[in-house]
């Protein structure tokens, strides 16, 4: 039983790792700075891509204002267990980037 749960679960915590280390990548880059909202978006979902995640446009939340970029990616997703049994895992990470003299 434990087993089972295990290997249903890996898959969306797999999917996380590489959107934790999305959002941590481009949060680095110098280039991001200088990105508005919807090429940051852009960005985001190009990356994800490689490893088929997909992320709707309500699940990436950036806000640009006074020369802070602030993305949250909030989103949960839902992992069929037993017969008429769902797991809903929630995910939730976000990122602070300091854009001023970009």
């Amino acid at each position: 039983f434990a087993g089972v749960t295990a290997m249903k679960l890996w898959s969306p915590y797999y999917d996380d790792l590489a959107v934790k280390t999305t959002l941590e990548n481009i949060a680095n880059e110098d280039t991001t700075k200088s990105l508005g909202p919807n090429e940051i978006r852009q960005t985001i979902n190009k990356r994800l891509q490689v490893n088929q995640v997909e992320l709707s446009k309500d699940d990436v939340l950036i806000k640009k204002e006074d020369g802070v970029i602030k993305i949250d990616i909030i989103y949960e997703r839902r992992v069929p267990m037993y017969g008429n049994i769902d797991a809903m895992v929630k995910f939730n990470h976000s990122a602070t980037i300091n854009a001023r003299g970009a």
